[in-house]
């Protein structure tokens, strides 16, 4: 698996640390250097997280349930767990006044591949090994990771986890990592048109598919409970075929959507 780099992302290894589990360390430095924002704004806003007003980063990561004390020491505490940093990266390349260019490239980076494997590829750590021949550990591993965090998967949640771990480890032909017969909007719009949307954008285009759906089938489209900003929700999914072509006669209908 080649890992394409994000454009002008800086990785010191010495600001990035291996934890005996397997995860990573960031260094606020670190951090801030890879997500193409200022030092000094990025610690000021950890440090915030105990204030009763917590600057708007420190907020996007207590709403992921972190601790406020914990995310205000992470300087002094051996550095920022490799779990926040999609949160830190979405942040500043999504959500800021002056979105970070680099940001989202690394963001965007990490949605392909993950984390880890993405942060072992950039340090030289040879994260193939851990990635295409251990597909049951990396499981095990989102699974605990998902506990802990209270985030619970029904039965097809689950099958579709395993079968993703499966194809890290024996891509079909083609090269294709996913085998999931249906797919997130998220990710097939990021596949599809190279773009990071919010929530907002996201949410409108699943308004539009769900009456695709009615219009094509005749029916509700199907549902299924999974873990979506914050909660356990019920929402729509799709085979991925049908997915796709809709999509692309949206963003042929209406091109705005797809745009930040």
């Amino acid at each position: 698996m080649s890992i394409t780099p994000a454009s002008g992302a800086s990785f010191d290894a010495s600001q990035f640390k291996l934890q005996a589990d397997g995860t990573f360390r960031i260094s606020i430095r670190g951090m801030a250097s890879m997500a193409g924002v200022d030092f000094g704004g990025l610690a000021r806003s950890l440090k915030s997280s105990v204030d009763e007003n917590p600057l708007p980063c420190a907020r996007s990561i207590l709403a992921q349930g972190f601790s406020p004390v914990d995310v205000a020491n992470w300087g002094e505490t051996g550095g920022i767990p490799e779990d926040a940093a999609p949160f830190i990266l979405e942040h500043y390349g999504i959500n800021a006044t002056s979105p970070s260019h680099q940001a989202r490239a690394v963001l965007l980076a990490f949605s392909r591949v993950g984390i880890n494997a993405y942060l072992k590829e950039k340090l030289q750590l040879n994260q193939q090994l851990a990635v295409l021949t251990q597909p049951q550990q990396n499981l095990d591993w989102l699974m605990s990771w998902s506990q802990r965090w209270g985030i619970k998967f029904d039965e097809r949640d689950t099958l579709q986890l395993k079968e993703y771990a499966m194809s890290l480890a024996l891509p079909p032909a083609g090269g294709a990592q996913s085998i999931y017969n249906d797919a997130p909007v998220s990710r097939l719009v990021n596949e599809l048109f190279g773009v990071v949307l919010g929530n907002g954008k996201l949410s409108k285009i699943g308004t539009r598919l769900a009456a695709m759906w009615r219009r094509d089938k005749g029916t509700e489209p199907p549902q299924h409970d999974q873990y979506v900003m914050g909660a356990n929700r019920s929402v729509a999914h799709y085979p991925r075929d049908w997915a796709t072509d809709r999509l692309k006669e949206l963003h042929a209908d209406e091109p705005q959507l797809f745009c930040r």
